[in-house]
């Protein structure tokens, strides 16, 4: 009788350890693993970091090469100002060139969805998606991930000039989304002339379909994971 009861107790103990595992946090650590997680992409922790980018003599336009820019990250996010339902994920790049051998900088910062990949970087004839079965709203593009689905919409702002630039990013989604994942790092005249020969119009793309997808990138969430 007593070995029953071990036996019991040790049944209900793997059970609810399966409950564990698969209930919230087993399913919010699975979701959060997705595409990124796959890709081997790894998060770099808001604050002081350095980031390759590419220099160029704002004069001539030549190509001065890459260097390593000192950065600061800050990402956070708002419910002001937005639709109810909705926030606006912002990251502020702060980024300082001076040891860049030219008197400009070439970088791409952009957004992607971490479950999918899918970049946010998107032509406003594509805000209608899923066989027309959802219209996003205007300005916004409708991410699908599996049975979920998530409008999206970003927009991008740059200040200062020469080699001190601070670059935003605001992401307005739905306000239980924490598929937002930032993305900075170099450009080149070779990358920017394959990024223009692509038809952000025909349909979304995942980052690793564009010409800025490598090791030398730096990824950022609010969570810093």
């Amino acid at each position: 009788m007593k070995q029953k009861k071990i036996g019991l107790i040790l049944l209900l103990f793997l059970y609810a350890a399966f409950l564990c595992a698969c209930g919230e946090d087993g399913s919010q650590k699975k979701k959060l693993e997705g595409w990124s997680a796959k890709q081997g992409i790894t998060v770099t922790p808001q604050g002081d970091c350095q980031v390759e980018m590419g220099g160029y003599d704002t004069s001539t336009g030549e190509i001065t090469g890459d260097f390593t820019a000192d950065v600061n990250v800050e990402i956070s996010e708002s419910t002001v100002d937005v639709t109810d339902g909705y926030k606006k994920v912002s990251a502020v790049f702060t980024i300082d060139a001076s040891n860049c051998s030219g008197d400009g900088i070439l970088f791409w910062a952009s957004a992607f969805d971490r479950y999918t990949g899918t970049s946010f970087e998107f032509d406003s004839a594509v805000n209608t998606q899923l066989n027309g079965e959802h219209t996003a709203q205007d300005g916004f593009v409708t991410i699908q991930n599996g049975d979920e689905t998530y409008d999206v919409s970003v927009e991008f702002m740059t200040e200062g000039e020469g080699t001190l630039i601070t670059k935003t990013i605001a992401v307005t989604c739905p306000a239980d989304y924490e598929g937002v994942m930032f993305q900075l790092g170099k450009d080149s005249l070779e990358q920017m002339t394959k990024n223009i020969e692509i038809d952000y119009a025909a349909r979304l793309y995942t980052i690793d379909e564009l010409p800025y997808f490598d090791e030398t990138y730096r990824y950022f969430t609010i969570t810093n994971d």
